[in-house]
């Protein structure tokens, strides 16, 4: 083995960046493509686990092994231990054996000769020596060490992921105010948020095909109960729930000359939208509690759009300038809407209205708009949290459970599972990096 070879650290870190230039190809000649470099485990058994890989068109899921020396895997007795069976690749500095490995299954293990690919010289690569003490990672909790002896900084990281994640929602909706007025980009989002995960879809095919400045112009200089008719009887319509069944009218707590009425309207006011509804294939209702079925969510949004005073932009900062603005929005969602509780309106002013006010006012140059918004987003409480919040903080905190306290530690949880747990990406997780801290410091 050269002298100069580097530790098994660096390897490591190495792979964990793939720090690497491409094609990448095993000493056999074959192509190696890696699609997921895979966890980082710092344990018992190979160095990285549930990695994907490509070897000439073929896809692997196994571990990665890493060594100075190829020799190294029967000087540590890897072709002994069954644990090493799963490893589908054998990384290596220097290619002493000059033969590819086997496994205690006699299956031969494919190897990569790692300076072979180095973008650059090995000084060039810059380690993160916070990685050293990870051995705890691929443990049953992740950070149960910060959440008994610093329970704050472990909300502090939430909350900051919290705020990362509004950013990006912020953002998605500027780009959407970009290309067209702001009714119809706040009318699709709460669409949107009325669909819930299953019927987001056909949720939003309603906004596309009914847009906000059609509809409400048919709602316009009308009474109350008139807009509420004409309005679910469009967007009822078009989804494609036209004429309801008695199920639905029961379920939709509708009357039969309520019924009638919405009915009508659909048949006098929808000529524009006949033979682009929405296709019934597109909902899922197998499943779907009564309460979020999407009959009873577009007539909720009808009922708002009935409520309307000023329109529906403009009714919505007029509440966000009240002193208790989640109250008020929450009024404003859910005052006279059966349709609609107040647990899923706070759910829609954290993703819809909240990050809509920030890209508005920025939009319109309105900063005290945008200032409202950033004070709300900082004071919303937690919200009943979904199942993921629910996991989230039973891994991170094992025997030490946390509230999460607020709506940002929340948003922060969830886009920890979706940019961190969901990738395996342990090693990148700021929640790690605390652990790693608090027990390097016992």
């Amino acid at each position: 083995m050269p002298s100069d070879a580097p530790s098994e650290l660096t390897l490591s870190q190495i792979w964990n960046a793939q720090w690497l230039t491409r094609p990448l190809r095993l000493t056999d000649g074959r192509e190696l493509r890696v699609v997921y470099r895979g966890v980082w485990t710092h344990g018992l058994g190979p160095d990285f686990s549930n990695a994907f890989i490509d070897i000439d068109g073929q896809l692997f899921r196994g571990s990665i092994e890493l060594h100075r020396a190829t020799s190294d895997w029967t000087a540590h007795g890897h072709q002994l231990d069954p644990a090493y069976n799963d490893v589908v690749l054998h990384v290596v500095w220097d290619d002493d054996a000059r033969q590819p490995v086997r496994r205690n299954d006699a299956a031969t293990v494919p190897t990569l000769l790692l300076p072979d690919h180095l973008p650059g010289p090995l000084g060039d690569f810059a380690g993160n020596p916070l990685l050293r003490p990870l051995g705890a990672i691929g443990f049953d909790y992740c950070a149960p060490t910060v959440a008994a002896v610093n329970p704050a900084a472990l909300r502090s990281t939430w909350e900051r992921a919290g705020d990362e994640r509004m950013r990006l929602k912020t953002e998605a909706v500027a780009a959407r105010l970009a290309g067209e007025p702001p009714a119809q980009t706040l009318y699709t989002l709460l669409l949107d948020a009325l669909g819930y995960t299953r019927n987001r879809e056909p949720m939003r095919a309603v906004a596309e095909r009914l847009p906000f400045d059609h509809l409400d112009a048919r709602l316009i200089d009308r009474e109350t109960e008139e807009r509420f008719v004409r309005a679910a009887g469009l967007l009822l319509g078009l989804a494609g729930f036209l004429p309801l069944s008695p199920h639905e009218q029961e379920l939709g707590e509708l009357n039969p000359a309520h019924v009638a009425r919405i009915e009508d309207a659909w048949k006098h006011l929808g000529a524009a939208w006949r033979d682009i509804e929405v296709p019934p294939s597109s909902w899922t209702l197998a499943r779907v509690r009564p309460a979020a079925h999407p009959i009873r969510r577009l007539l909720a949004m009808a009922t708002l759009l009935a409520r309307l005073s000023a329109g529906l932009v403009e009714d919505f900062c007029v509440r966000l300038e009240v002193v208790n603005a989640h109250d008020a929005l929450q009024d404003w969602l859910t005052d006279e809407n059966r349709y609609l509780g107040r647990s899923h309106a706070h759910e829609m002013i954290v993703n819809v209205l909240v990050p809509f006010a920030l890209a508005y006012g920025d939009l319109t140059e309105q900063p005290e708009i945008t200032e409202r918004a950033a004070d709300l987003w900082t004071a919303l409480p937690a919200g009943q949290g979904n199942a993921v919040i629910k996991r989230m903080v039973a891994q991170l905190c094992g025997d030490h459970p946390l509230r999460t306290g607020s709506a940002r530690a929340e948003q922060g949880l969830l886009h920890l599972n979706a940019t961190g747990c969901q990738a395996m990406r342990c090693f990148e997780c700021p929640v790690a990096q605390l652990e790693i801290l608090a027990t390097s410091a016992q």
